[in-house]
């Protein structure tokens, strides 16, 4: 591999494993702008610059784990802001999905105590665990359903 980046200094495949090869961090840094513009210059389809790229970046977060995000990107010579990174991205819709799914279930389980009274723990649980599209199903059948086991059902044998 050495004799690669030595050989091919802009082969993008070199530049992703250079900071498993390069020994010394000093170095390293040095190269950390050249071994990036490596990958983002290459002729290559985007899915597979943006691969290299990840790739490249979960490297030196591996190795340079004492600095912060933003040093690491700064050693890049690119200052992309955390919250434009994919990975920040993911993490944001994930959590996003996830607090908008608590919300209904709490906004459910709210509208049901108000309709039927205090609800049994089953309920509360099965409210809990159901997916987003469950959930949204039984808000849009909550004012037509005479009564809680009608609308999610009834408490089954394995306790749910």
């Amino acid at each position: 591999m050495p004799k690669l980046l030595a050989r091919e200094p802009d082969n993008p495949y070199g530049a992703v494993f250079a900071p498993l090869v390069i020994e010394r961090d000093e170095h390293l840094r040095a190269q950390a702008p050249r071994l990036w513009q490596a990958v983002q210059a290459a002729a290559l389809p985007e899915p597979v610059r943006v691969t290299l790229s990840e790739i490249l970046e979960y490297w030196f977060f591996e190795r340079f784990r004492n600095l912060t995000p933003r040093e690491i990107y700064a050693m890049l010579s690119r200052l992309t802001p955390l919250e434009e990174t994919r990975a920040y991205q993911d993490i944001f819709a994930e959590g996003k999905a996830k607090g908008e799914a608590e919300g209904k279930a709490e906004s459910l389980t709210l509208l049901l105590g108000q309709r039927f009274g205090p609800l049994p723990e089953w309920a509360r649980e099965r409210i809990a665990t159901a997916s987003a599209e469950q959930v949204d199903a039984w808000l849009r059948g909550l004012l037509a359903a005479p009564d809680i086991e009608a609308l999610i059902g009834t408490l089954t044998s394995d306790g749910h």
